[in-house]
């Protein structure tokens, strides 16, 4: 597609819109072009082939209005363009001759069909949920059209006798047009709905996932919160466990000094009570061990009420 062409088609879409924004922003502005170039080569017909210049100008009012269109999708005017597109066209070409009296019952012997066509366009143009009043108005406005586009040929066109019986034939003038008209406004509605549908449902979905992704995150930092706190006590207890294991290096070692004195001198004592058989001698010896016995028994009192202050403070402290 050409860059001109793709800039045109994409005018007024931009990055905050849903996909079903954009497409039908796109939607309207390639049938507008599309139907400006309908308007050019129906417009040189026409000036070239049929001479008619009334029915020309009107040919250059709708192509003139269709270029306008993505202008004002480009200016962010959504609902005035898809009106402009829906409304403008039938006016300008049906209403316009019967108004000024330059209706020929041949260039609108298709009309119908168009009339069809269009009946379903407002289902693709506007959205179902937020502008139905739309919708409503453009259909039944073609509805109309498709209708009764045969009373008005016949009450302002004045056609020939072998027209008249083609345009008040309903099963070859009407019904076909009808049929179009209500099998492409059933399918748009029938599509419409399961969009609707499948749209609810993933809206439900992303609020369930959206839901499970906050409860996830929730636990996640709760789960941070006790690692953290389990890091801190352990750290904490680490700690304790570090200064008990020093204190009671320090209190080894300064128990071993209290210990080594009258343990030396009752050991030095029993070892020179192996060199004697005075029995008067070794009840010297004896008595000699007396105060480093009572010494070391006093010193391994003193360690115990210490131990069992010590137990006692870290049953307190669990």
């Amino acid at each position: 597609m050409p860059e001109y062409i793709k800039y045109w088609t994409k005018a007024g879409i931009h990055s905050n819109m849903d996909d079903d924004e954009k497409r039908k922003v796109f939607l309207t502005n390639a049938m507008a072009l599309f139907l400006a170039v309908v308007m050019i080569l129906v417009f040189l017909n026409d000036i070239f082939n049929t001479e008619n210049y009334l029915a020309a100008y009107r040919r250059a009012g709708v192509f003139f209005l269709m270029l306008l269109i993505p202008f004002l999708n480009h200016k962010k005017h959504y609902r005035l363009s898809k009106s402009i597109f829906l409304f403008f066209p039938g006016f300008i070409l049906l209403g316009v001759p019967i108004i000024i009296g330059d209706i020929f019952p041949g260039q609108f012997i298709w009309f119908q069909y168009a009339g069809a066509i269009f009946c379903s366009i407002p289902f693709i143009l506007f959205n179902h949920n937020n502008e139905k009043i739309y919708i409503t108005l453009f259909f039944i406005y073609y509805l109309l059209v498709t209708l009764f586009i045969d009373k008005l040929l016949l009450q302002y066109g004045n056609p020939p006798e072998a027209m008249k019986e083609l345009v008040t034939n309903f099963s070859d003038f009407k019904l076909p047009p009808l049929f179009v008209a209500f099998f492409s406004t059933t399918t748009l509605l029938w599509y419409n709905r399961t969009n609707t549908q499948y749209e609810k449902r993933l809206r439900s979905t992303n609020k369930v996932l959206e839901e499970t992704q906050q409860e996830l995150i929730a636990k996640n930092e709760e789960y941070e919160a006790i690692n953290r706190n389990l890091e801190a006590l352990v750290e904490e207890r680490t700690k304790v466990i570090d200064s008990k294991n020093r204190q009671i290096i320090d209190y080894a070692n300064i128990n071993a000094h209290k210990v080594r004195g009258p343990l030396a001198r009752i050991m030095g004592l029993i070892n020179i009570s192996h060199y004697s058989d005075d029995p008067k001698e070794l009840r010297s010896l004896f008595e000699k061990l007396r105060p480093p016995s009572q010494e070391l028994n006093i010193i391994i009192d003193e360690i115990n009420k210490t131990l069992e202050e010590v137990d006692s403070g870290n049953n307190n402290e669990d």
